[in-house]
């Protein structure tokens, strides 16, 4: 896959999930049966896109999810996006497991995808009152209603983004280095005070 899923054609798809969970590229948000709604992150929707599409390849999604740095990002800030992956699937009825990683290779989905055209997104004009009404008798059946999220719920996936984010920054990178030289050098010292006190 060379081309990167944010240019992709598949912004004009819905994938339709396990549990009639429904996960839409172009408004970037994945919806349960029930109505809850799930505004996902750009890099949690290009991993979903790439997952949903068959990638399994961890050097390949990662070039393509933070193609901005050209790749170069840590583990952390990968299996990061994995945990709030699986985390976003938990909330709208689907199994964690869905996302399995596979060893030394990347990770897959498991879980069964069905992909139909977003009508919104090919649709060049929107619809009159009138027509739309139309179209609504005609349904057999309505569409579940859209809720938000609890703020709550949501607040807890940014923090737990941003604990992320906080991990893969170089102060973080820094202060460890930092900590662990003291370390060494306190029980260098330590190890010599001992080793005079015996003799």
């Amino acid at each position: 896959m060379d081309v990167h899923c944010t240019a992709d054609q598949s912004d004009s798809l819905i994938y339709i999930l396990e549990n009639g969970v429904r996960f839409f590229p172009s408004r970037r948000y994945i919806t349960a049966r029930s109505g809850v709604v799930i505004n996902l992150t750009e890099n949690s929707y290009r991993f979903l896109t790439l997952l949903l599409k068959g990638e399994t390849d961890k050097q390949n999604i990662i070039n393509q999810v933070w193609h901005e740095q050209r790749g170069a990002v840590s583990d952390s800030s990968y299996y990061g996006q994995i945990y709030l992956l699986r985390k976003t699937l938990d909330q709208v009825g689907i199994s964690s497991a869905m996302i399995k990683t596979l060893p030394r290779r990347g990770v897959k989905y498991m879980g069964k995808v069905e992909m139909i055209p977003d009508m919104a997104e090919l649709s060049p004009t929107p619809l009159n009152h009138n027509e739309s009404s139309r179209m609504q008798e005609n349904k057999p059946e309505a569409e579940p209603v859209i809720r938000e999220l609890s703020t709550s719920v949501v607040s807890n996936i940014n923090n737990k983004f941003s604990e992320f984010a906080w991990f893969n920054s170089r102060h973080f990178h820094l202060l460890v280095t930092i900590i662990a030289i003291i370390a060494v050098c306190w029980l260098s010292t330590l190890a010599v005070a001992v080793f005079i006190f015996l003799i």
